[in-house]
Order: structure tokens, then sequence, then C-alpha cells
């Protein structure tokens, strides 16, 4: 017996067999050939985001005829616990999930998704049961089920070898109680957040216009004309002995000022001089120009580049972050230019003569005063989201290995 188990008894906690508790069963394996443009939509892995069902993700469907004829055994309820159960990383699996409402409905299943139901509400408490499946206790127990991939694929098969820690319903009810009410605070930080982020691109279009059809008449030119460009080097580091970071595109925060100071590869002089790169000022603007074009940042400190970013150095007419905003706008722009290999790929010449509008510098500047009061507030909101996880974490944590809640259930 674990010493996890082994405590959970000492404090009277029951570990059942999940398929006592809960009736599960997977979607069906409908063909493509299958596919209607209306009727009954199938409930897809791509529907289940962020601890939510979005069916806005995908438009599938099936006849009316084959939804409450053959297929009417695996059509959902209000109410009804989904997983998804097939591709995912065990790292984000709690955001493959989510519960069905009458708003859903009707919906039938697919491939790759579980539904749970409690058996009995005196027992158990659904939403207990999801909090559950988000655990270590869970995610441990169907790793070692699914020795061998990287990814999770189980099934019935594996479920019905799960062990569930079940305290009292009482129990249940106050935890789900606890964790509902954070989540929610979290779901509330992450929509302020997200709010913040769509009124930037609101000021932009308003102060400036439609960055593609320039409805405003700016002045047009190519970057180049109004940024000097620091080429990278050729060649990769052998050697991180430095201060100075060593970037490459996994390190950008998009649309944002970019900290670097606490990169762990940093290089010394003599080893950028050692693969013939230069260092990249401080102000610069950064643009991913191979794989996942677009993704712009401002470096917030002197830096140097690999060969999948692109920088520019803004001259005294125009404004960094408004040419950071300007670039994010120009995607469709440099995926048509792009040379595409097995990665789309912009080549310096491509980079250099992406079109810029300039509308008057201080028309730009009052802008980036703008983001840079709206960027201190959502920094505010972030950190007081990350201390919000840390919260939600130590309480499930706390919750599942019964330090939660003590006196009500010693005997």
């Amino acid at each position: 017996m674990s010493l996890a188990l082994k405590g959970l008894q000492d404090i009277k906690w029951n570990v059942v067999d999940l398929p006592d508790i809960v009736f599960f069963q997977e979607g069906p394996g409908v063909r493509k050939s299958q596919y209607t443009q209306d009727g009954v939509k199938l409930l897809n892995v791509a529907n289940l985001q962020k601890g939510k069902i979005d069916l806005s993700t995908s438009e599938r469907y099936i006849s009316k005829e084959e939804a409450y004829g053959r297929y009417e055994h695996f059509l959902v309820d209000e109410g009804d616990l989904i997983i998804a159960s097939s591709g995912i990383q065990i790292s984000y699996f709690e955001e493959k999930m989510g519960f069905i409402t009458g708003e859903h409905l009707p919906l039938c299943m697919n491939t790759s998704t579980i539904r749970f139901k409690s058996l009995n509400e005196d027992v158990l408490n659904i939403r207990y049961f999801m909090y559950f499946l988000k655990t270590n206790f869970f995610k441990k127990q169907i790793q070692r089920l699914i020795t061998g991939s990287a990814q999770l694929n189980f099934g019935p098969s594996h479920l019905k070898q799960i062990k569930v820690i079940l305290p009292k319903i009482e129990i249940q009810n106050r935890i789900v109680d606890l964790l509902d009410i954070t989540q929610n605070m979290i779901d509330k930080r992450q929509q302020q957040i997200e709010a913040l982020s769509a009124l930037k691109q609101s000021i932009f279009l308003d102060m400036f216009g439609d960055p593609i059809r320039n409805n405003k008449n700016w002045n047009v030119g190519s970057v180049i004309d109004y940024c000097d460009c620091i080429v990278p080097g050729r060649n990769k580091p052998k050697n991180f002995t430095g201060d100075i970071p060593w970037i490459t595109t996994e390190d950008l925060i998009d649309k944002g000022i970019t900290n670097f100071s606490n990169k762990s590869l940093g290089l010394t002089v003599n080893e950028i001089d050692e693969v013939r790169a230069k260092i990249i000022p401080k102000g610069s603007v950064l643009l991913t120009c191979v794989g996942d074009l677009g993704r712009v940042s401002i470096a917030g400190n002197d830096c140097v580049i690999n060969q999948q970013l692109h920088s520019y150095q803004p001259g005294e007419n125009i404004n960094n972050t408004y040419l950071m905003y300007f670039l994010s706008y120009q995607k469709p722009y440099m995926y048509k230019y792009a040379t595409q290999t097995t990665v789309p790929y912009m080549n310096k010449t491509t980079c250099n003569n992406l079109p810029v509008f300039i509308p008057p510098l201080k028309l730009q500047e009052v802008f980036a005063q703008k983001i840079v009061t709206i960027d201190k507030r959502v920094d505010l909101l972030s950190k007081g989201l990350v201390q919000l996880n840390l919260l939600y974490d130590s309480i499930l944590y706390k919750a599942f290995n019964g330090e939660l809640f003590k006196e009500d259930i010693k005997v």
C-alpha cells in the first residue's frame, strides 16, 4: 500500500474503484463520410477548451436520422462531464474537459471523448470527480497504465483500473465549493487581462485606422526606410558563460516588452565575436521570421538573437511600440511573401521590405503612452493571477491529501 493511500485510510477516507461510482462511455468513431452540413452537432476534442465546452471551434454534424437512430445512446445530457481521451499532454489534461449545459444540446459524442455521470448523487458529486481528475493522484495512475507514450491515449479499459479518493459527500461538497470559488476568481482575472488586451487593439485601430487598407492615408514606406537592422550571427554559440542573453523565438512575449535579465543562456563579448554576431540594443523590435511568423516583441535588455528572429532599431520618425503593434497586423502579408519550405521563412530582404504606415511621431508616442498605462495594469493583474493559480494548486493538493476539513472526518 502506498503512503498516500495509507494516509487517507488514517483519516477514514475511502479509496474506491472508479466504475463503482460513475457511469462512463467512450464516443463512437464517426467517419468523415458521415459528416453533414447540419443536423446534430458532433462533440470533438477541439471543443474542449480551457476547462469548458466551446462548440464554435468545429463544424461537424451528423444527420438527425443517424443521431436519433444508431447513435441515440451517444447523445449527451445536461450535466455530463466530458473529457478528451486521446492525443493530449498530461501538462494540459485539465484544460481538455468540461460540463454539458442546456445550450449545447442536442449534441452527439464523437471519437476520443468520454463522458461521465454520477451513479448516485448522494455518494458522488460529479464536480468533485472533475476536480479529482485534475490531481496528480489520478494523473500518475493513468500515466502508469499507458506507459510508452508521451501523449495520453486511454479508454474504458484503463478507467476500470483507476482508484478514486472518496470522502463523505459533505466533504466533497465543501471541497467543490472552495475550488469553485477559487476557479471563478481565476476566470475573472483572466477575463480582465483579455479585455485589456482587446482594449489595446481597439485603441490602435481608433487612432491609426485599418493597418492593411490605410484608410487614413498615412505616408507609406518600407521598414528599412525608418529603421536600422542588425543581422543575427550565422552559427549557434558553443559556449554560454556570459551575461548577455541568447534569445530564440520561444523567449518572446508577443506584443509586449520581453525582459531577458533572467535568461539562463548568456554570452560573453568574446563568445559573441566567435559566431560573428552583434549585440541587439535594448528597445529593438524583434520579429519571428521562421515558422510562426509575425510574433513581435520589444527587447527589454541588450541581447543576441538567433536566425529565427529579425531585429529593427527604430529611427527618429518611428516609435518602437507603434512599430510592434503595426507589424502584429501584417501576418497575412508575411505569409504571402514568405518562402514556403518545410516551414514558412522570411529572408532579410523580405523582413526589411515589410510595408509600414508613418503617422505623426507625436501621435505614435501618445499611443505608446496609453499602452504603457494599460500594461502596468496588466502586469498587476498577471501577478495576481500567478498567486491565484498557486492558491488553487495548493487547495487542490491539500483537499485530496486529507489536509482540509480534518475535524469533519475524524472518527
